[in-house]
């Protein structure tokens, strides 16, 4: 299954995201739908986890797979490693700043909006 439809069965939380203006030249990294990227807290210097997200449109779907974004958009979160999940439970909450990384270098800047999934008592499931 593609990464945004896998996010999308059982987000963790949604957040807003802006994307960061890429240069004209040299290395250039879109928010790009159906892409891996990771997910670093803005606190945290060089520290990003695998936290997928899937880029949704203004009726809450899903946009089609490697549509490039370039404004403003919301997104779906959730955490592929379910043994981290109670560390990111605790650090995870509306108005937390976050980026969207690969490797170090930032694609866009986030906030988190609402917590979904993450809350669920019974969710160290590995479906």
């Amino acid at each position: 299954a593609m990464v945004e439809e896998w996010v999308y069965k059982q987000p963790d939380f949604a957040a807003q995201l802006n994307p960061i203006p890429q240069p004209k030249t040299g290395i250039r990294c879109f928010l790009v739908q159906g892409i891996k990227l990771d997910f670093m807290y803005e606190e945290d210097e060089n520290r990003a986890w695998m936290i997928y997200y899937a880029l949704l449109n203004s009726k809450g779907n899903l946009l089609s797979h490697r549509t490039v974004c370039e404004q403003q958009v919301n997104a779906y979160f959730r955490i592929l490693n379910p043994q981290l999940r109670p560390i990111h439970k605790q650090r995870i909450k509306v108005g937390i700043r976050f980026y969207v990384v690969a490797g170090s270098y930032k694609v866009a800047e986030g906030v988190v909006t609402e917590v979904l999934h993450l809350v669920d008592e019974n969710n160290s499931t590995f479906s």
